[in-house]
């Protein structure tokens, strides 16, 4: 089996770049992962690479998580691709899941909860 071929691609969009970073680590490896800190890099990147996963945060460069939330719902291509919100604000969880989230996880979040969810989300696609 190609193992570049069956690995899982994770796009993380976040602004923070050691968030990310963070992000990435936790996730740990055998993913591919690729990274945006703004709406419009969020979007190109699901465009280019139709991610298995995406792990989104609510404050990007630029407009909301929620403008990307918005956007892959609306795209019968991407309408069912997996949605993680992770956000430092916690009064925003029952937001995101009614915007479309299938999953929300507060900041600062455990990386080995992180990595479960995140394996979780993936294989129920």
């Amino acid at each position: 089996m190609d193992t570049a071929r069956a690995a899982k691609t994770i796009l993380v969009c976040e602004d923070e770049e050691s968030l990310r970073e963070l992000i990435r680590v936790s996730l740990g490896p055998g993913l591919r992962i690729v990274e945006a800190a703004d709406y419009e890099t969020a979007l190109a990147l699901v465009e280019a690479h139709r991610p298995d996963l995406v792990v989104l945060d609510l404050v990007l460069e630029g407009r909301s998580g929620f403008d990307v939330l918005e956007a892959l719902r609306g795209d019968p291509r991407t309408s069912r691709t997996p949605v993680l919100v992770l956000s430092a604000s916690s009064d925003v969880d029952a937001h995101a899941l009614a915007a479309g989230a299938d999953r929300f996880l507060p900041k600062p979040f455990d990386p080995d909860e992180l990595r479960v969810i995140a394996l979780q989300m993936m294989e129920a696609r």
